[in-house]
């Protein structure tokens, strides 16, 4: 008896064993991640394999969406009370999704961690920074050059786009450019916000939105787009209409576009084979201002963090791992995008060596301004719908800005 007792003991000590292994897995705290970036996949495949060695028992599961769905899907999502746990944020969205109370204040989360957000471009930290409090971490960032191409610049016999450029030097250049060969014209002028406007308005020290006061009556703000209709009523770029059919970066690729304001992103599109003047263009510092200023918009991505989330610590481990040293140190030789870590920014840029790369970093450091955005959502509507006509030739930019505010109740 007292063997078989002890044989019972053993088997239940066994059993008890067995159950606990087998229902490990079952116990593992799933951290669901939204992202609509299909490039970086494999970067967040390789991050989920590192961050699950170094965590056992949580399991991070990617959530890839395309950027045309992800939006509606994550609205919807949010809506329905079945947001992943960690998902992608932009500087457009983010007030109202901070505003909607969707997300996790990060800034207690932040202190007891090694997170240090100097180690990011200040204006992507305030992008995402909402009446005080931070909302997300920076994950990635653009920024805005002056490409040219050196050929036409050649032909026309002009020097080469420096530090100390000028806004008066950039007219004088495309006008000398303009018809150099035919159908060539000195640069592309048309309506464009991140790669346009938007820079010179913020140079000249006009506003677009703060506290939901919008500055289209800035005198500043009127001449920062009155730059860019000048350049269009001096001929020196392609009309709007072509612009809208034919976009830029595709003109610049032609050969047919001295000059064009491009974002980092777009680099991949000038090295590819469709390009056919990848070895006679580089890029340059956007020009200084009339007051002796130059300015960049940023924007890029943010890791933010569900309000719904049951696992705050572990969904905040991930974010804080993507926006590690050692994440971001691999993330820049993929050639995707640039690291918002600002170490290592610069390792974007190796895999693009023929290019000066390095000016967008050094915006994002020097003179950046964030990507403007507001609780209206119709704010952006009313802008492009009057400033169109301007760059259009059909109203003056003083009109358009003040049907701008007149539909905006200011």
């Amino acid at each position: 008896m007292k063997k078989l007792a002890k044989l019972l003991a053993m088997l239940l000590a066994l059993s008890l064993v067995l159950g606990l292994t087998g229902s490990a897995g079952a116990e593992d705290i799933e951290i669901h991640y939204a992202f609509w970036h299909g490039a970086l996949e494999e970067f967040y495949s390789q991050c989920k394999t590192e961050f699950e060695a170094a965590h056992p028992g949580v399991k991070i599961i990617l959530e890839p969406t395309s950027w045309d769905e992800y939006w509606t899907k994550l609205e919807a999502a949010a809506t329905g009370g079945s947001i992943a746990d960690v998902f992608h944020m932009n500087g457009v969205n983010i007030k109202k999704y901070a505003d909607g109370e969707v997300l996790m204040p990060l800034d207690e989360l932040i202190a007891k961690s090694d997170v240090d957000l100097s180690n990011y471009p200040p204006a992507m930290n305030a992008m995402y920074n909402f009446r005080g409090v931070q909302y997300g971490i920076p994950m990635d960032y653009d920024t805005i050059g002056l490409w040219y191409n050196k050929a036409l610049f050649d032909k026309a016999g002009v020097a080469y786009p420096t530090s100390e450029w000028t806004w008066d030097d950039l007219a004088a250049a495309a006008k000398a450019i303009t018809g150099i060969e035919e159908g060539v014209y000195g640069i592309a002028a048309n309506y464009e916000e991140q790669q346009g406007f938007y820079n010179t308005v913020y140079a000249l020290g006009g506003y677009f939105v703060e506290d939901e006061k919008f500055g289209f009556n800035d005198e500043n703000t009127r001449a920062g787009i009155q730059c860019w209709v000048d350049l269009m009523k001096a001929g020196v770029s392609p009309s709007e209409k072509s612009l809208e059919e034919n976009p830029a970066y595709l003109q610049f690729m032609a050969g047919k576009l001295g000059m064009v304001f491009s974002g980092d992103w777009v680099v991949s599109e000038y090295v590819s084979p469709e390009c056919s003047v990848s070895d006679v263009i580089d890029v340059a510092e956007l020009p200084l201002m009339a007051n002796g200023k130059r300015a960049s918009v940023i924007h890029g991505k943010a890791n933010c963090i569900s309000a719904q989330t049951k696992h705050p610590e572990e969904a905040y481990a991930w974010v804080a791992y993507l926006a590690s040293a050692e994440a971001n140190e691999k993330l820049g030789p993929m050639g995707v995008t640039i690291p918002s870590f600002l170490k290592y920014s610069d390792l974007f840029f190796t895999a693009y060596p023929q290019y000066n790369m390095s000016i967008y970093s050094k915006a994002a450091a020097e003179y950046s301004y964030v990507y403007p955005s507001a609780l209206n959502p119709e704010w952006s509507t009313f802008m492009w719908e009057e400033l169109i006509k301007a760059f259009n030739l059909d109203i003056s930019v003083d009109e358009a800005c003040g049907n701008i505010m007149a539909r905006l109740g200011q």
